[in-house]
């Protein structure tokens, strides 16, 4: 089975998603937002958390897993509901928002844009980075990759708290 695609860095830092409390434990969260009174907890990877949780494939998806584990529980008993967003920067211009690490201590990444179409070549290019569509022109669209953690710099974790927690 695939290992869990883990929402921290080895470091200890939170990775870039929304997170929330349940039954004393912290998960991943689909929403911050209830639908219908509920939240959806998710697990990426690994072996299903329980027999009531729901298991589903989605192939080709960047830096996560393809099995993802899912448990819709009553909204009022998800505390501590917060996104953290995780972003760096490679210099001027060339910003990212840090998805995920991988076990060798790559960092996933997605541009953020405003990022000028010569920057996101030289991803393509130089790290095998690949753009959201293929049929837009890159000035339209982010591209993401995987990069060496330490050509990432001043890597900034903000937290983002739900208002109504």
């Amino acid at each position: 089975m695939d290992e869990p695609v883990i929402m921290w860095r080895k470091d200890g830092t939170k990775l870039t998603g929304n997170y929330g409390t349940w039954k004393g434990r912290e998960f991943e969260l689909w929403s911050l937002k209830p639908y219908e009174g509920y939240l959806t907890l998710v697990q990426n990877g690994g072996d299903s958390p329980g027999p009531e949780w729901h298991t589903a494939t989605f192939p080709n998806r960047f830096a996560k897993t393809p099995l993802t584990h899912s448990l819709d529980v009553p909204a009022d008993e998800v505390t501590n509901r917060h996104s953290i967003e995780v972003t760096g920067n490679m210099g001027p211009g060339r910003h990212f928002m840090v998805i995920a690490e991988d076990h060798e201590g790559k960092l996933a990444v997605e541009s953020i844009d405003p990022m000028a179409a010569q920057y996101k070549r030289q991803l393509i290019n130089n790290h095998n980075f690949k753009p959201f569509s293929e049929n837009e022109p890159l000035e339209h669209v982010f591209v993401a990759g995987w990069l060496p953690a330490d050509r990432i710099r001043d890597i900034n974790v903000e937290t983002i708290p739900f208002g109504s927690d």
